[in-house]
């Protein structure tokens, strides 16, 4: 299983032309105004407001979190991590009635914490079925 971000990236494709459209009225307003505010300014805080949705578009691409037999696999971008089922304490779901959600999760060392997260409920049960196998009776 993995983690998927699909419902997130849909809300980021319907809001992103709002808010960018939204910029642009402020920005016209402004320039049609005469404050100390520059075209520099206005240009400056369109660039960090792209970077920020380009920031949120990475992060749901390329930070992967797969279950495995063995634990949790999180990679990002080179960047790699294996966490045993073991090392495992709690698994918390911060808004299960939402679309997409952040998970909690509580190791022997860190916190970890997965944004924008699909079927969160689904997942935090799977991580919970995998730190505790049913034990399989014996036949008599």
């Amino acid at each position: 299983m993995k983690i998927t971000r699909e419902k997130h990236l849909d809300h980021m494709v319907r809001i992103v032309p709002l808010i960018v459209m939204g910029y642009a009225i402020q920005c016209y307003i402004i320039s049609g105004m005469e404050t100390p505010i520059g075209s520099t300014s206005l240009i400056v805080l369109g660039g960090l407001l792209c970077m920020m949705i380009a920031g949120f578009v990475t992060y749901d691409i390329k930070h992967q979190v797969v279950l495995s037999d063995q634990g949790l696999e999180i990679s990002f971008f080179h960047w790699k991590r294996s966490i045993p089922y073991s090392q495992v304490y709690t698994v918390t779901n911060s808004s299960p009635e939402t679309h997409f959600s952040t998970i909690t999760i509580l190791c022997e060392k860190k916190k970890l914490r997965f944004y924008f997260v699909d079927d969160a409920a689904k997942f935090c049960k799977t991580i919970e079925e995998k730190r505790f196998p049913k034990q399989e009776k014996a036949a008599a």
